[in-house]
């Protein structure tokens, strides 16, 4: 599954990312379809790779993740919802956790 990117500025996706992975990682844990997702999305967007290596490593050592910019991905709120779907359903389970997370998600993009 691929979806279009949220905007066509790499840095606005690279903090679109990161709160995806933030949402992906919700229940502590991220599937091998799911981080073969974000593998793929990064470059798909243009997140520059320093970004993605820095991410993957983070998720690959179970490290905490940069926190994403709120105000940027305000900007622009349903498209990074829509994505935010889009991968917590990438393992096939959506889960209370990750559901619950993508609330707060919505709540902390004024969507709530």
């Amino acid at each position: 599954m691929t979806i279009p990117a949220p905007s066509p500025d790499p840095v606005f996706n690279a903090e679109a990312l990161k709160l995806l992975l933030q949402v992906a990682w919700a229940d502590d844990r991220l599937d091998a379809k799911e981080r073969a997702f974000v593998a793929k999305l990064g470059p798909a967007w243009k997140v520059p790779e320093v970004v993605m290596e820095v991410l993957l490593d983070h998720l690959d050592r179970g490290k905490p993740l940069p926190q994403p910019n709120l105000t940027v991905l305000r900007t622009k709120p349903d498209a990074v919802i829509a994505a935010a779907e889009a991968l917590i359903a990438a393992d096939g389970v959506i889960d209370a956790v990750e559901a619950d997370f993508l609330d707060q998600v919505r709540e902390l993009l004024g969507r709530g």
